[in-house]
């Protein structure tokens, strides 16, 4: 006479499976923001290489790195002009566990020195001009107009594994600037 049901290793295997899959969602559930940081790098280092490309032989391109009021989004835009100026493109991050700084000339490890807040109030402006070149119109927390001899950092949580530079010939990568 057959028998019907499961037999306790189908059972056992199922458990486990489902630990497994539970155990996996769980963390990513539980700590959410914790890739914040590493996508708001990313995000920098692909706006700021896409608004250099763009100023290539034409007007000069500004990226605008803003966070909100709330801290809960950072926003990255590029665009033609200044002002009211044409849009390139306009990136939201989530900004939720994310602090933002940055100075120019100064490329010193973020872990090691201290940089100026990027803020609502006191946005990062990078400006390229036609070359695709650092502009000395580019802006960190008011300073403007600072001849670009070293390029620009920009910390991510003070890290420099979240780290962004900026090279005096426009070219954006991660990593510490010192390296």
């Amino acid at each position: 006479m057959p028998s019907s049901g499961f037999t306790l290793v189908e059972i056992l295997s199922v458990l486990v499976i489902a630990g497994i899959l539970v155990a996996v969602a769980m963390g990513r559930l539980i700590d959410g923001d914790s890739f914040n940081p590493s996508v708001a790098a990313s995000q920098i280092i692909s706006v700021s290489r896409n608004a250099q490309q763009s100023a290539l032989g034409k007007s000069p391109v500004t990226l605008t790195i803003t966070p909100s009021a709330s801290g809960d989004t950072v926003t990255l835009r590029s665009a033609f002009g200044a002002g009211a100026a044409t849009t390139i493109e306009q990136v939201e991050l989530a900004g939720s566990g994310v602090s933002l700084t940055g100075d120019i000339n100064n490329t010193a490890s973020c872990e090691s020195s201290s940089a100026s807040a990027i803020s609502n109030a006191a946005p990062m402006t990078i400006a390229f001009g036609e070359l695709g070149n650092l502009a000395s119109t580019t802006t960190v927390n008011g300073a403007t107009g600072t001849a670009i001899s070293s390029g620009l950092r920009i910390c991510v949580n003070s890290s420099a594994a979240y780290s962004v530079c900026v090279s005096p010939s426009g070219y954006a990568y991660g990593g510490d600037c010192d390296s």
